[in-house]
């Protein structure tokens, strides 16, 4: 972990919480993996995927505004569409 002004456990729930927002699989099981390791209990972990589920919807309802503002109302992103097409992100 970087960041020496939280403890571990905060640094590994942040990071979990992370990794659900970016949807990245392999980070999640990897930093699941250390749960144990700083006493992170289900509970906490729950609560940072929770947080992050929730950014992450937040966001995708600004992306949804942004391309409908973007292109005047010409192309609409569904709630089940993404946002955006194929780009280095994926």
């Amino acid at each position: 972990m970087l960041e020496p002004h939280l403890d571990p456990k905060t640094q590994l729930l942040v990071a979990l919480g992370s990794a659900v927002a970016a949807k990245c699989q392999i980070c999640f099981a990897g930093l699941y993996a250390q749960a144990d390791a700083v006493e992170a209990t289900d509970q906490e972990v729950r609560a940072a995927v929770a947080i992050a589920n929730k950014v992450a919807a937040k966001s995708h309802e600004f992306m949804v505004a942004f391309v409908k503002d973007a292109t005047k109302g010409v192309v609409a992103v569904g709630p089940d569409e993404p946002a955006s097409g194929p780009c280095a992100c994926e």
